[in-house]
C-alpha cells in the first residue's frame, strides 16, 4: 500500500471510533503532576487555551466538538459574517492544551486514578563496597567442592557391544519387460 493511501485511511477515512482517538490535546503542567498523564481526549465542557493561531493566548470551554474535521469550538470564539452573522470559529485539537477538566463523567474519573503520578523516585540501597583483599580473603575461605566421578549405569541385557551393521550396496535392478499371455 502507498504511504498517502494508508495515510488517507488513518485520517480522512478512519471510522468514527479511531477519529475520536485523534482528537486528544495535552494536559497544561500542572495537570499533568496531578494525574500523571501527558495527554488526554477533548470533550465538552474542559477548559482550554489556544496555543497558536490567530486567536492564540484565548481561554475558555469547549463548547462545540467536530469529530469529521479533528475541531473545537471554544465560546466567545466567533467570527462576524459579512451580512453580520456571528459563527463559531473551529480549532484544531493539537493547536490547544488542556488547562481544565470535565469530571461529570465517572469512566474518565476512573481511568484518571487508574494511572497516578510518581510521589518520590526510588530509594537506592547503598552498601559498604569491599576492598580488593576483602574479596580474595572471602574466596580463599570458601571450601572447594570435589567432583565426584559418576560410573556409567549399565542398561540390563546388554552385554555386547553391537558392531554397526556394513552397508553394501545392491546391483541395480533390470527393467523386466511384462510379456503378454496372448502374445
Amino acid at each position: 500500500m502507498k504511504p498517502t493511501k494508508a495515510r488517507n485511511y488513518q485520517i480522512y477515512l478512519a471510522p468514527h471510533a479511531r477519529r475520536s482517538k485523534q482528537l486528544g490535546s495535552p494536559l497544561s503542567k500542572e495537570l499533568r503532576k496531578k494525574y500523571g498523564k501527558r495527554s488526554m481526549r477533548v470533550i465538552l465542557g474542559d477548559t482550554v487555551k489556544v496555543l497558536r493561531g490567530e486567536y492564540r493566548g484565548v481561554d475558555g470551554k469547549v463548547s462545540k466538538i467536530s469529530t469529521q474535521n479533528g475541531n473545537l469550538a471554544i465560546e466567545g470564539v466567533k467570527k462576524e459574517k459579512s451580512k453580520g452573522e456571528k459563527f463559531d470559529v473551529l480549532i484544531k485539537t493539537s493547536k490547544v492544551i488542556i488547562t481544565g477538566l470535565n469530571l461529570d463523567d465517572h469512566w474518565r474519573k476512573t481511568k484518571l486514578q487508574r494511572k497516578k503520578p510518581k510521589t518520590t523516585p526510588k530509594e537506592t540501597k547503598e552498601e559498604p563496597k569491599e576492598t580488593k583483599k576483602e574479596l580474595i580473603e572471602t574466596k580463599k575461605e570458601k571450601p572447594k567442592k570435589e567432583k565426584i566421578k559418576k560410573e556409567p549405569t549399565k542398561k540390563p541385557g546388554k552385554t555386547k557391544k553391537e558392531e554397526p551393521k556394513k552397508v553394501t550396496k545392491s546391483k541395480p535392478l533390470k527393467k523386466r519387460r511384462m510379456k503378454n499371455k496372448n502374445g
